[in-house]
């Protein structure tokens, strides 16, 4: 036993040792998540932004296709590479404010490396990040609608002459006839302030269907919810301790009055979701979902900040931001995506020289190894504490 806890002490040292080797690359550089996007396909990201996905063949979606009794069909991405991007957002963004969540979705890619060997990106695959510059291989032959987001991106390098479906990539646009941003900068700053204002709006509005579910269920009508898991959700949201479904309503209907600037006394004055002959819930409902639409009417910022897309004839009041330049090869259906679209296109070679390419090839390398020998050290850690 003592000659085996040696030797685990002994690479423990070593694993630190490695960790420890000093390198040239940046701290905003250490790589702070992994995964797969389908067999042979890899992805880093790095604390400075920068997601590369390496490999060879198609990024693959795993989808989860159930069909119901009624025979609805629902489907849930499972192991995409955006979903799990998501989940390293929300560790990342766990006790922040809705403002600074809204900043780091923009912040947590902000340049978007597809690498040689990638041959296909499904639909949506990044469409939820904002990368201020993006990258295609010349071994990308299906680019998925809506695969990749140019909305607040300075740089789009296509290298395949015969990429055309361009149509897919976001880009950012405004109505001709309302207030323009002069830089990304700009335009990021009123889009997380737009999204904070939602996230105040949809905190008031919870407040009117949480009252609706209590409500059902102390009428008995299933809502799919047991009075565990209402309580639970509702008293971890709200930050109460409420046992019963009387206090959540008596909550609610208190919000609801401060919010809306109404008067209400009782919960079917409120909201009900309940069926019912009584022509007056019906008078009430609109008149709670009138003020609803007025707040979110009232965050609005004008529509000055639409989607366009690439390549495709969009809306005729809708212009095109310029802060997008496309690199392809000359001739390619990249330039016609760019004039299409009216954003500047500028020919050229692949971005990388054999030599630069070379080098992030063993940057990448070592980065990905680090991660899993930090790992590793970390599972030995625990296996040497039970072994004490």
């Amino acid at each position: 036993m003592k000659q085996m806890k040696k030797g685990v002490a002994l690479l423990l040292a070593l694993l630190l040792a490695f960790t420890a080797v000093p390198t040239a690359f940046a701290a905003d550089d250490d790589v702070i998540a992994t995964g797969d996007g389908g067999e042979g396909i890899t992805w880093t990201l790095t604390e400075g932004g920068v997601l590369t996905v390496s490999g060879s063949g198609p990024i693959v979606d795993d989808i989860n296709v159930e069909i119901d009794e009624e025979g609805y069909e629902s489907s849930e991405m499972l192991d995409c590479i955006g979903w799990q991007l998501d989940r390293v957002l929300e560790a990342r963004t766990e006790n922040m404010s809705a403002a600074e969540a809204a900043r780091a979705r923009f912040d947590l890619v902000k340049e978007l490396v597809i690498e040689e060997g990638i041959t296909a990106i499904p639909g949506d695959e990044f469409s939820e990040f904002y990368p201020r510059s993006i990258t295609l291989p010349a071994t990308l032959t299906e680019l998925g609608y809506s695969a990749v987001n140019a909305s607040f991106a300075e740089t789009l390098t296509v290298q395949n002459k015969n990429l055309v479906i361009l149509g897919g990539a976001i880009l950012a646009g405004h109505r001709k006839d309302a207030a323009t941003y002069d830089s990304i900068e700009e335009a990021i700053a009123a889009k997380v302030a737009y999204e904070t204002q939602l996230d105040e709006i949809e905190k008031k509005t919870y407040a009117v269907y949480d009252l609706g579910a209590a409500y059902e269920m102390q009428h008995g009508v299933d809502n799919g919810l047991t009075e565990e898991e209402f309580f639970t959700n509702f008293n971890e949201y709200y930050g109460t301790d409420f046992t019963s479904l009387d206090e959540c309503i008596a909550f609610c209907i208190e919000r609801i009055n401060a919010d809306f600037g109404t008067q209400y006394a009782e919960a079917d004055e409120v909201y009900t979701l309940v069926e019912t002959e009584d022509g007056s819930y019906a008078e009430r409902v609109e008149e709670l979902d009138g003020k609803i639409t007025e707040l979110y009417e009232a965050a609005d910022i004008e529509d000055s900040l639409c989607r366009a897309y690439l390549g495709e004839e969009g809306d005729e009041d809708v212009a095109v931001y310029p802060w997008l330049t496309v690199y392809g090869p000359a001739g390619s259906g990249a330039e016609e995506a760019a004039a299409t679209s009216g954003v500047p296109f500028e020919a050229t070679t692949a971005p990388y020289t054999p030599i630069t390419s070379f080098f992030g090839r063993i940057k990448r390398a070592y980065e990905t190894v680090k991660a899993f020998v930090i790992r590793l050290y970390n599972w030995i850690r625990f296996r040497l504490a039970i072994l004490k």
